[in-house]
């Protein structure tokens, strides 16, 4: 039986889609820097958005576990948002401290100006009484993440703009009783000895129908140029990878053939401006899916290499041909 006790975003002992993109654009050392977790690859930042929408619509049960919407006002602008924080953790950290020396530091820590000592007080008193709501949810332990009425009203219109989509309301709502989906699904599987991991937006089986679908959704803020984040993130081969791994997955936990099944792959582009527009992609383009699985192949080798021999300053040919490598595509 396939094990995942480990979560996905913890486990640091397999090789994921990411991973490989990661080795194939910085080299050996980078790769081992994250998975020693000294490197972080795409920052957490970058992925909010596409993290709460992705839950939003693939795990609404889940969704307002993780997330929630403060009914007091919060503030709107960095500064003041980085002076309530700051005046938050240090009155939690020393309930008897100078209020005005408190007030100042903060004001100081989060701006820049010149105005004088007393003003610079006077206004981060005013910003500090405007969100003192804020400042004691603050002081709150909690480990969800806040989100606005706006990105609320953000993510019904995304919900709305995918049921009214003919192709993406038949994937993600108006599903055949044939099928069995499976969301954020978790694989952790082999391929040429190599221990790998895929996490998949939503795979779905239809045994009666012996056909399988594969969906992933992006987010971007260029959907009518979204062929420039095919090719900058490299998507085929992130469609490769995952379709290596329903293939491990139909083989060795259902004890089927992937051979007898159509496979069909998809990716759902969400707009995140704008209106929010919606366009769906077929990603089952089987000369590109080849080479991309050659060029999973070859990176796996390459990695196996490296895990095995714990050579990771250089590439492969530097240890072995004294130094002195070839230029690749």
């Amino acid at each position: 039986m396939m094990n995942i006790e480990i979560p996905y975003y913890e486990d640091n002992t397999r090789i994921s889609n990411s991973a490989i993109g990661w080795f194939l654009k910085k080299g050996p050392r980078y790769l081992r820097d994250m998975l020693d977790g000294k490197e972080e690859g795409m920052s957490a930042k970058f992925l909010e958005k596409g993290t709460m929408i992705h839950e939003y619509i693939l795990q609404p049960e889940e969704f307002w576990k993780d997330y929630e919407i403060l009914d007091f006002e919060v503030p709107k602008v960095k500064q003041q948002r980085d002076l309530c924080e700051y005046y938050s953790s240090h009155k939690l950290t020393d309930p008897l401290a100078d209020d005005d020396k408190l007030l100042l530091e903060a004001y100081n820590n989060s701006y820049n100006n010149t105005k004088s000592a007393e003003i610079r007080k006077n206004e981060a008193k005013k910003i500090v009484e405007t969100y003192s709501d804020y400042i004691n949810y603050l002081q709150i332990s909690t480990t969800k993440k806040v989100i606005s009425f706006a990105d609320l009203n953000m993510l019904k219109q995304i919900k709305q703009n995918l049921q009214e989509h003919v192709a993406a309301n038949k994937l993600l709502f108006n599903v055949p009783t044939t099928y069995t989906c499976h969301n954020e699904f978790h694989i952790n599987w082999q391929y040429k000895n190599i221990d790998c991991k895929s996490l998949l937006d939503r795979v779905m089986f239809d045994h009666v129908n012996k056909k399988i679908i594969l969906i992933d959704l992006k987010t971007t803020s260029d959907i009518y140029n979204f062929k420039h984040s095919v090719e900058e993130f490299d998507y085929y081969r992130q469609i490769a990878f995952y379709l290596c791994a329903i293939t491990w997955y139909t083989l060795n936990e259902l004890n089927l053939n992937v051979d007898d099944y159509d496979l069909e792959a998809y990716i759902i582009a969400i707009q995140t401006n704008g209106k929010y527009e919606v366009r769906v992609f077929n990603m089952f383009n089987e000369e590109e899916l080849l080479k991309r699985k050659d060029i999973i192949s070859e990176a796996l080798t390459e990695i196996s290499y490296h895990i095995s021999s714990n050579n990771w300053e250089h590439t492969r040919k530097y240890y072995e041909n004294d130094g002195i490598e070839e230029l690749t595509g």
